[in-house]
């Protein structure tokens, strides 16, 4: 078979409408990873304002593209042990408000919190598991 990647972007606070829709029309980008500022390695610049990021999600919303998250709160005062379930019960829930039709997929999903908020939701949010 020929090999055919499926490339992703890196989300930032900055990432405008427009380069999602340049991603799109390439024809290689499929996905836009979300990556909290400081949650895991190469983080640093990731988002740090879920709002500042809601015109690139609405544009991804649009255009069917897929957004890959990386669901762990960043807030320093909860337990490092609590910091995803935080993320799904305030973060992921608030998003999904702001742009239901966008198409979601939780990655490396931990807890039981977490598997329980992706069964909640519709068709659009899936996740991948990683078992500990």
């Amino acid at each position: 078979g020929e090999f055919h990647p499926l490339m992703t972007l890196y989300l930032t606070d900055n990432t405008p409408p427009e380069e999602i829709e340049r991603a799109k029309a390439s024809g290689h980008i499929y996905a836009v990873k979300l990556y909290p500022a400081g949650a895991t390695t190469n983080s640093d610049a990731g988002v740090t304002s879920y709002e500042k990021i809601l015109p690139a999600l609405a544009k991804m919303a649009e255009l069917g593209i897929l957004l890959l998250v990386h669901g762990e709160s960043t807030d320093q005062s909860i337990d490092v042990f609590e910091r995803e379930q935080s993320f799904y019960a305030s973060t992921m829930p608030w998003i999904l408000q702001q742009c239901p039709n966008l198409k979601v997929v939780c990655e490396h999903v931990t807890s039981a919190a977490g598997v329980e908020f992706v069964k909640a939701q519709g068709p659009n949010v899936a996740a991948t598991i990683t078992a500990h």
